[in-house]
């Protein structure tokens, strides 16, 4: 785990994974589904709370659900984040996120340690640090959503951006997100070859499709 003071640095000049926002609107689903179908009038329009039993589900329904200010960290690929941004098509597209919680919230002292210890695959541990008022924190992955790429840059303009991770910080992240979705690490840290026993560096080996003009 890298060193708490090298793990965050101030955020930088663009938008990046790993960077942590301040009350980004968060949305949950809940079930069983009912959902708002809106009926224009000639003065005013009026919303019907329906169920898929009562009514088929059509285009334009939305969902009943919970939406709240939390503070999340963004997950979306790197690639991702600057088709966007150099797109400037923000309004239309999604990146993923987390919810950033206090590690206090963790069920038991043996899940905080296995958190800390980067043993917990579904969680991502963030070191005490001023950006985020201090105390111990975690990423939750299991709440990994979708969110209009839209409110991140307003909560950028708006100085709502706290901090971003640093290179290491980054790739322990990624490392962390391939043990949950796949329960396979991925090496940070320099590695022997196996037959010469020279030391190869992983980080070297990126897959770079996302640069090309058609990539999505």
């Amino acid at each position: 785990m890298t060193d708490q003071d090298e793990f965050y640095t101030s955020p930088g000049s663009e938008i990046e994974p790993g960077d942590i926002f301040l009350d980004i609107f968060f949305p949950a689903l809940k079930y069983p589904l009912a959902y708002f179908r809106i009926n224009y009038t000639k003065n005013n329009k009026v919303g019907h709370l329906l169920t898929p039993e009562e009514s088929k589900v059509q285009p334009g329904d939305s969902p009943r659900g919970s939406v709240e200010p939390r503070t999340v960290m963004l997950v979306s690929h790197g690639c991702e984040v600057e088709r966007v941004l150099r797109s400037e098509d923000s309004t239309k597209r999604h990146w993923l996120a987390a919810p950033v919680l206090p590690l206090e919230k963790c069920a038991s002292e043996k899940m905080k340690d296995r958190v800390r210890k980067g043993t917990q695959p579904n969680r991502f541990y963030l070191p005490p640090t001023d950006y985020l008022r201090g105390g111990e924190w975690q990423v939750d992955l299991r709440k990994i959503t979708p969110i209009n790429c839209q409110f991140f840059v307003d909560a950028d303009v708006n100085g709502r951006r706290l901090c971003s991770l640093s290179e290491t910080a980054k790739l322990e992240l990624h490392s962390q997100l391939g043990v949950f979705f796949s329960g396979l690490a991925l090496y940070i840290q320099s590695i022997p070859c196996p037959s010469c026993g020279a030391e190869i560096d992983p980080t070297l080996f990126q897959v770079e499709s996302g640069q090309e003009p058609d990539a999505e």
